[in-house]
């Protein structure tokens, strides 16, 4: 194959080395349905793996904060004291 026509191509040969668990995975969709190439198994991993990724991701968890009273007998020296021994 001429090197000018590889450039134009849109797929990509790649080896891939793929964990215990991602393997009995496509294992097990290529035995449920006899139609479907690992290669088409693994491009269908990629792809919702790019969807998921490119998704909204949710808002960093706040804490909100609120009042409160010390129980009787906790002072806020006795809790910089508790948080200085940790």
């Amino acid at each position: 194959m001429a090197n000018s026509s590889l450039l134009n191509r849109r797929t990509h040969r790649l080896t891939v080395t793929l964990d215990a668990d991602v393997n009995d995975y496509v294992a097990q969709k290529l035995n449920d349905n006899d139609n479907l190439t690992q290669k088409a198994v693994v491009n269908d991993l990629l792809r919702k793996g790019i969807r998921v990724d490119s998704e909204s991701r949710p808002a960093p968890f706040e804490i909100k904060p609120f009042k409160t009273k010390l129980v009787k007998g906790i002072t806020t020296a006795d809790i910089e004291r508790m948080i200085d021994e940790i």
